[in-house]
């Protein structure tokens, strides 16, 4: 499967999520079956679709993570583990990084998409060492982003492929 695709998908499912919105305004209407009535200062739990437009419109703040603070705590983590060892992310981790990152002035995005890189690329090296040696298992599963579940899917499976390859039919002549 496409890693756009994917991303795509859950980028939707991600945006149906729930998130704390507190109103700037007295609000009172229905919107795709959801009747939304509060008033100013109250905290509600609405979909993260939904909040992104009132924020939009000024009529709510949207409570989102701080994904910069995130990303730096990633980053340690990671580089802590070790070598052969994957730090725990979020599975929509690089999700939430690009929508946050969309708000960015030029010279902080820079910053932020450096350090992202940074991290992707550490992640990516350890995943193929892993995709090599060992099959996805749940531990490792729960630790991955969606993306990088793609990405550990296709090294996997290519190097079994590869491996066949190689071998040809090496097998068949062994058991004569």
């Amino acid at each position: 499967m496409n890693i756009d695709d994917v991303e795509k998908l859950h980028s939707i499912g991600y945006s149906l999520k729930d998130a704390k919105v507190t109103l700037n305004h007295d609000i009172k209407f229905s919107v795709a079956g959801l009747k939304i009535n509060g008033t100013h200062g109250e905290v509600l739990n609405l979909p993260q679709w939904l909040g992104k437009i009132l924020a939009q419109n000024k009529l709510a703040t949207l409570d989102t993570p701080d994904m910069i603070t995130e990303l730096k705590q990633a980053l340690s983590k990671e580089k802590m583990v070790g070598e052969y060892q994957l730090s725990t992310l979020d599975p929509h981790f690089y999700i939430k990084l690009k929508e946050s990152m969309k708000n960015l002035r030029r010279d902080d995005f820079d910053h932020v998409e450096s350090m992202m890189l940074e991290l992707f690329r550490m992640r990516r090296g350890k995943l193929v060492k892993l995709a090599d040696s060992t099959k996805l298992n749940s531990e490792l599963y729960g630790k991955l982003t969606v993306e990088e579940n793609i990405f550990f899917k296709t090294i996997y499976d290519n190097s079994i492929e590869f491996e066949k390859q190689i071998r040809g039919d090496l097998n068949e002549q062994s058991s004569n």
